[in-house]
């Protein structure tokens, strides 16, 4: 269930201060008025972020075109008298002349979009300053093309119909600065908890919220526990009956809500029949009963014999009689009818099992109860099912020509393939994981935490 991104989501809070913070997560963060402090949300995509600068840094690099139309334009280049051009160490760009009124924005802008891993303060240790007039007419050619932000109108026309003024920048922090101003709410938010599809945690920064999501998932597929019950309430509120089989005691999903029988309840002959076989048999393939309960064998029409050729051509022999076609059609009615009631459960790779039968008292307990009944091939020798003529009602309410049993009960993989502890996964499905920077997260009463 957890194996893929896609098929779950996480639900974050932070962590109370005083709780003691598990393996892979961190610690506590600082209070404000007397609780955690919040996190901050990237609007655009819904990424939290632990401070409200870094969700704003994020949002402008991955979605800045959501808020301005972008163009490279030609402008007039600085006019006066520029002697030295400083350049940056690391990545050898021009970076303009100390004296040049944009020349501190330029150097932040540059610091924050092409370095990483250094303080501001060791990049300003690494600028070189060149006092080059051919490196000076360099920067200034650079100067002549700059990056325009237009301001992506967002207002309705006024009363008398007329559009907004179009406001443009020339300036990277002048953008910013103007979208913040006007927009905020469409940047960042602060929230105290988080809920967002697991696919977006990949795209979480190395910090306190990765570790705390990356430890909350190393112990869940460990030991899935949490996320076993969490799917057990969730199934069982989407009506899925939940139940054990086995030594092992593995859960196991099915659509229908089975039906236990009563020691001298009866069938139709061929119902009863069947039921008898299957319980004597467990876990028969529905595909091995026509050869098995009926004695028939059935050919494949790509492997049928020929008959002899006749003027009409090669035509093939008769695959069953007729009369042993009415037999296998009324077992598959029969056996469709079982499954969909309940008292036969279908696993997927087409293995059936019918519990025994049990005396009423108990009967009402299993059927009723919320908690998983025994494992019935533990539980006592079941008791002969009595058999009775056809047309018995529950033969007349039992169609005789359906396919047996396709998608009544059944699990969603085999039993060799869920482990020890864990609960048959349904169909793909979204749950939630809670980490946090540690503490659980709010419950609510349809959407359980893992």
């Amino acid at each position: 269930m957890i194996g893929k991104p896609e098929r779950f989501v996480v639900v974050l809070a932070r962590k109370a201060p005083d709780s003691a913070p598990a393996v892979g997560q961190a610690q506590a963060a600082p209070l404000t008025g007397g609780k955690p402090a919040p996190m901050a949300i990237s609007v655009p995509d819904g990424i939290p972020f632990e401070s409200e600068e870094a969700a704003i840094a994020h949002a402008l690099e991955k979605h800045l075109g959501s808020f301005f139309d972008v163009a490279e334009v030609e402008v007039e280049p600085p006019k006066g008298n520029f002697l030295i051009v400083n350049r940056c160490g690391i990545t050898g760009e021009l970076l303009g002349p100390p004296n040049y009124h944009r020349y501190n924005q330029i150097l932040q802008q540059h610091f924050a979009a092409r370095i990483k891993g250094m303080s501001l303060e060791a990049f300003r240790s690494r600028v070189e300053s060149v006092r080059d007039p051919e490196v000076v007419n360099q920067w200034l050619e650079k100067m002549k093309k700059a990056t325009r932000y237009t301001w992506k109108q967002t207002d309705v026309p006024s009363a008398d119909g007329q559009q907004p003024p179009v406001v443009a920048f020339d300036s990277y922090e002048e953008a910013r600065t103007h979208l913040l101003s006007q927009a905020r709410e469409k940047v960042v938010k602060l929230v105290d908890n988080a809920r967002f599809h697991g696919v977006l945690a990949g795209a979480i920064p190395p910090g306190e919220i990765r570790r705390s999501i990356d430890g909350a998932l190393e112990r869940q597929r460990r030991f899935p526990l949490d996320t076993a019950n969490a799917l057990r309430g969730r199934l069982r509120r989407e009506g899925f009956t939940i139940f054990k089989k086995g030594s092992k005691g593995i859960s196991y999903v099915c659509a229908v809500k089975r039906k236990f029988r009563i020691p001298g309840q009866t069938f139709s002959e061929s119902i009863g029949s069947l039921i008898a076989y299957i319980e004597a048999n467990p876990m028969v393939k529905a595909g091995d009963l026509p050869g098995k309960l009926l004695g028939l064998t059935i050919v494949s029409p790509l492997s049928a014999p020929v008959a002899p050729q006749t003027e009409g051509g090669n035509v093939p022999a008769p695959l069953l009689s007729a009369e042993d076609q009415s037999r296998l059609s009324r077992m598959q009615g029969d056996l469709r009818w079982l499954v969909t009631e309940g008292y036969v459960t279908e696993f997927l790779d087409g293995r059936l099992f019918a519990p025994p039968a049990m005396v009423e008292a108990r009967k009402k307990e299993i059927e009723s109860a919320e908690h998983d009944p025994e494992n019935f091939p533990e539980a006592p020798a079941s008791v002969p099912v009595e058999a009775t003529v056809p047309g018995d009602q529950h033969a007349e309410a039992n169609p005789s020509s359906e396919e047996p049993g396709a998608g009544a009960g059944t699990t969603t993989r085999p039993e060799e393939e869920i482990p020890r502890s864990g609960l048959v996964p349904p169909p793909p499905a979204m749950e939630e994981i809670s980490t946090g920077t540690g503490s659980e997260s709010p419950q609510s009463a349809h959407d359980p935490v893992i």
